[in-house]
């Protein structure tokens, strides 16, 4: 009986020892970067830091209640869209920061929460102009970055939150004061002043 309980505990002594082994084995490595993912890295940090970018938007991902959703697919049936998923890859969507102004032109699919205010024939997200309560994130042992700004069109204030990468793909989410939140995704790239 003695025999067994202490083969029993050695048992388990020797398949703990072998869980940590592994645990910390898998763990332990850590990704070394090239010269040239340093230098990338670094120029997407400056051009973040420089308040000079633009940010394509390719799909949209409207925050909406089930309900909405199910209608939404319904009506988008055979278009290779979703609800919950939109392609704007022919839209033209884009948001531009340059220095201190901020430019937006981003289709909107959700629900508008003021109908008194709603323009039928615009309900995009449309500002331009002057940016407020910037904040740059920068996770330096991270792999992200994120950018928080407040913007205004003629009657709405956008709350406009971003966490761009180190391989310059971004997530987008804005929130407006008469509409529920919608996020895009895409790439942020260097602005050009020539265009």
């Amino acid at each position: 009986m003695c025999d067994l309980i202490f083969y029993i505990v050695k048992l388990r002594f020797v398949l703990l020892y072998l869980i940590f082994t592994i645990l910390f084995a898998c763990g332990s490595s850590k990704k070394e970067f090239s010269p040239e993912e340093i230098k990338k890295e670094e120029e997407l940090r400056e051009m973040v830091r420089a308040k000079l970018f633009k940010f394509d938007a390719k799909f949209a991902y409207p925050m909406q209640s089930n309900d909405v959703i199910r209608a939404t697919n319904a009506l988008m049936k055979g278009t290779q869209n979703l609800g919950g998923q939109i392609n704007l890859s022919s839209n033209g969507d884009f948001l531009i920061l340059d220095g201190d102004t901020a430019k937006g032109s981003l289709s909107f699919f959700g629900e508008m929460r003021n109908v008194g205010f709603s323009d039928i024939s615009d309900n995009g997200i449309n500002f331009s102009g002057l940016y407020t309560d910037f904040s740059i994130e920068e996770k330096k042992d991270g792999d992200k970055i994120i950018i928080q700004f407040d913007a205004n069109s003629t009657v709405e204030q956008f709350r406009i939150r971003m966490v761009v990468f180190t391989n310059y793909k971004s997530n987008m989410i804005v929130y407006g004061s008469n509409r529920t939140a919608i996020r895009y995704t895409e790439e942020i790239l260097p602005l050009d002043k020539d265009n």
